[in-house]
């Protein structure tokens, strides 16, 4: 369920433990392929994922974005459950990591790209979800 709706993806390593590395290839419907990866800096079951973020080479290295010069090259992730009356909301909270001023700046004018690419990747989610609940 992972990534932007209309693309593939293509798992290269998960290792979901402190530490551990995510590293994995999108390929989109034109063909292009996009590589990232998280470094997963925090797990604390059933309750926050913390991880670094960004674009990666094919062999797993940190990279700059294939569409920015200027976008950071870690960012930092904060993924947390809530219960809710028997309902989990998750939270997203991201931010740039050790970037520059104008990293920073980058970052913030890519929002509603980043809203519309995390959107996709939530309903993907959730439609996934409801494919294996249990009624």
């Amino acid at each position: 369920w992972w990534g932007p709706k209309g693309c593939t993806l293509d798992v290269r390593s998960f290792d979901f433990w402190p530490g551990g590395i995510f590293h994995y290839a999108m390929t989109f419907s034109t063909g292009a392929q996009m590589f990232g990866r998280f470094l997963l800096q925090e797990i604390v079951k059933g309750r926050r994922i913390v991880f670094l973020s960004g674009f990666a080479s094919p062999g797993g290295s940190v990279a700059r974005a294939p569409f920015s010069a200027t976008w950071p090259l870690e960012v930092e992730n904060v993924v947390s459950f809530h219960d809710e009356g028997g309902k989990t909301r998750l939270r997203l909270i991201a931010m740039p990591f050790g970037a520059s001023d104008e990293e920073q700046s980058s970052f913030e004018q890519m929002f509603p790209s980043m809203e519309q690419g995390f959107g996709g990747t939530f309903s993907q989610l959730a439609d996934y979800l409801q494919s294996i609940s249990v009624a």
